[in-house]
C-alpha cells in the first residue's frame, strides 16, 4: 500500500477510514490496547468519531525525515495548524530544535521494538506554544500486506507551558 497525501477528513472520503483502520489495528498488534472498544466507538462511524474525539492521534510517513500524514481535531488545535499545514510538517517540526535529539531517540526505538507506552515529551506549537505529552503511546505502522507504513503516536492529554 503507498501512502498518499489525505485530503480533510470528511464524509466524502469516509474520514479517511482505510488509515484510521491500519493504525488501530497496529496499536491493537503491538500494545493489545483496543482504542475503539475503550471509547465505545462504532464500527460505522468509526473515523469520524476518531478525527472528532478528545484524544490526540496522529501518523507521520517513511520517509527519512518524516512528514505528518494525519492528525484528529485535538492535534490540529493543540498544534495550532490547518489540515493542509500538518500534512507538510515534518515530524522533527514538531518539537524545538532542542529537543529534536531526544524525539530522534524514542522514534529509533519505536521502530526497533513497535512501541512504546508511557511517552511524554516537549512539543511546540506552529505560533511556539510549548506543551507537554502526558503517557503518550508511539508505535509503527504496517499495511496491510507487511509494507512498512510509518509511525503513529496517541495520548489522552497535554499540559501546558504554563504548567510546565
Amino acid at each position: 500500500m503507498t501512502q498518499s497525501i489525505l485530503s480533510f477528513p470528511s464524509p466524502s472520503n469516509d474520514y479517511h477510514r482505510e488509515h484510521i483502520a491500519i493504525m488501530l489495528e497496529n496499536l491493537k498488534r503491538w500494545t493489545k490496547y483496543d482504542l475503539i472498544k475503550d471509547y465505545g466507538f462504532s464500527l460505522e462511524t468509526l473515523s469520524e468519531q476518531v478525527f472528532n474525539a478528545d484524544f490526540y492521534l496522529l501518523s507521520h510517513n517513511t520517509e527519512s525525515d518524516p512528514v505528518l500524514t494525519y492528525g484528529n481535531k485535538q492535534v490540529l488545535a493543540q498544534w495550532e495548524v490547518s489540515w493542509e499545514e500538518l500534512i507538510t510538517m515534518h515530524s522533527k517540526d514538531t518539537a524545538k530544535p532542542i529537543d529534536q535529539s531526544d524525539r530522534s531517540i524514542v522514534m529509533a526505538q519505536v521502530k526497533a521494538h513497535n512501541y512504546i507506552n508511557g511517552y511524554s515529551g516537549i512539543r511546540v506549537s506552529k505560533t511556539g506554544k510549548e506543551f507537554q505529552i502526558l503517557d503518550g503511546i508511539v508505535w509503527n505502522l504496517f499495511a496491510n500486506d507487511g509494507t512498512f507504513y510509518g509511525q503513529a503516536a496517541w495520548f489522552k492529554s497535554v499540559k501546558s507551558n504554563d504548567n510546565l
